[in-house]
């Protein structure tokens, strides 16, 4: 995740989810969604697992943020003794990319981690969040969802799909890989 720059994030997302309309007729079922207008200046890509996890990608321009739900960690706002969103997680965010989480279908507050980066960052950026208990925010598995490559995605398409992955040929997926760079 840390070499890829803010366009490859959005190129892989867009490859994934116009892959996934391409294999599975159901929209409700789909895994990954690309939003190329949500509002002006403003692109969204997003990944559900269908477990309960996922990812939120706001793109505005050249600057980027991913908010992360992985539902089973301890930093889960769900598995705090008082429900609430781990100190930190969206401080320091950029308000303009932040405010599009306010979205009641983003479900702002099911988050267990939350990365940036502008457009002159050369750095990931995150909240000043303290796991002193070594808490997993499972942004390390989770964001292994931005499938990188069309290797990674055809890996990925075979567990997941199983026998359905034979509707698209492994040439499409290279393909729709090379005609989003």
């Amino acid at each position: 995740m840390k070499q890829l720059s803010n366009k490859q994030v959005f190129s892989h997302l867009k490859s994934c989810a116009e892959l996934d309309v391409e294999l599975c007729e159901k929209e409700y079922l789909r895994s990954y969604r690309f939003y190329p207008e949500w509002s002006e200046g403003v692109q969204v890509a997003t990944y559900e697992n269908g477990g309960g996890d996922d990812l939120v990608v706001v793109f505005c321009g050249d600057s980027i943020l991913i908010k992360g739900f992985d539902h089973e960690s301890e930093v889960s706002p769900h598995a705090q003794d008082e429900y609430g969103i781990w100190p930190g997680i969206y401080e320091g965010a950029p308000l303009r990319l932040l405010e599009v989480l306010d979205d009641k279908v983003f479900e702002k507050k099911d988050v267990t981690f939350c990365l940036w980066r502008e457009a002159d960052d050369v750095e990931w950026k995150r909240g000043p969040v303290s796991f002193p208990n070594d808490e997993n925010d499972g942004s390390d598995w989770l964001l292994s969802a931005i499938r990188t490559s069309p290797e990674d995605f055809i890996a990925w398409g075979k567990d997941y799909f199983e026998d359905d992955f034979s509707r698209v040929s492994e040439s499409r997926i290279h393909e729709i890989f090379a005609s989003n760079q």
